[in-house]
């Protein structure tokens, strides 16, 4: 009798642990589409080796073509550090981008390397005494410290680099440019630098663009002309956000 009763109890037992595993699998969604593109897809990582490599043999023919100071400008999110793993988490709670969980995230300085961004920069620091690198972001400059730590743990960040991280809402990218070529403001000591190349994942990250029309008239009619695409302008893939999400506002 007490052998069957254990034997019972055993049968429960197991049958509400498969009822639990089955409750939970169903409740784990699958990650967005974008997401997966991202972590799992040969496709990304080839398109972001393909626009360094490709962008080092015409970066450089331009570099050793300068008599003064250069500098090349590199976004740092999806352009130079990889935050898929902060994207996965969220979704994974079933929520999206929080200006707290985001910090969270970056003092962490975990974010690894995007493809290609490793070898592009140490090639381009054999280039000589007028060589620059400059990291524009918008992250925020609170996060500036753990940012430079996270850049030199995956051996991308020099001493003599310059990182413009975003001081208020009105300090705008193209603000920031303006500051190096001019060499004013925070780029002061290290005078004009010409701006050779740009990387980053946002079509802000090059140039101004406010409001869906404007964007909608660059694509359609200005963009298939701009010849700076690919000769000053290199842009990587980021399916996840971007300022196309709010058309540009």
């Amino acid at each position: 009798m007490r052998s069957n009763m254990l034997t019972k109890s055993v049968v429960v037992l197991f049958s509400l642990l498969l009822s639990m595993a089955a409750c939970r699998a169903q409740d784990a969604k699958p990650l967005p589409l974008s997401i997966q593109y991202v972590t799992k897809s040969v496709e990304y990582a080839a398109l972001c080796e393909q626009v360094y490599g490709l962008a080092w043999p015409v970066v450089k023919q331009k570099a050793l073509a300068q008599t003064e100071n250069w500098v090349v400008v590199l976004d740092v999110d999806e352009t130079v550090l990889d935050n898929a793993q902060y994207a996965v988490e969220r979704a994974q709670i079933d929520s999206g981008f929080t200006r707290q969980s985001w910090s969270a995230w970056v003092r962490r300085e975990k974010a690894p390397l995007i493809p290609g961004v490793k070898a592009f920069l140490d090639s381009l620091r054999t280039l000589g005494p007028l060589a620059h690198v400059a990291f524009l972001t918008n992250r925020r400059f609170e996060n500036e410290e753990p940012t430079v730590a996270n850049l030199r743990k995956v051996d991308v960040w020099h001493d003599d680099d310059i990182i413009l991280t975003r001081k208020s809402r009105d300090d705008t990218k193209a603000d920031r440019r303006r500051c190096l070529e001019e060499g004013t403001g925070r780029c002061e000591a290290k005078g004009p630098l010409s701006l050779i190349a740009l990387f980053g994942d946002n079509i802000r990250d090059f140039m101004p663009m406010q409001g869906i029309e404007n964007a909608r008239n660059y694509r359609q009619n200005e963009l298939p002309r701009d010849a700076r695409w690919g000769t000053k302008f290199f842009m990587l893939p980021n399916p996840t956000y971007g300022s196309w999400e709010q058309d540009y506002q």
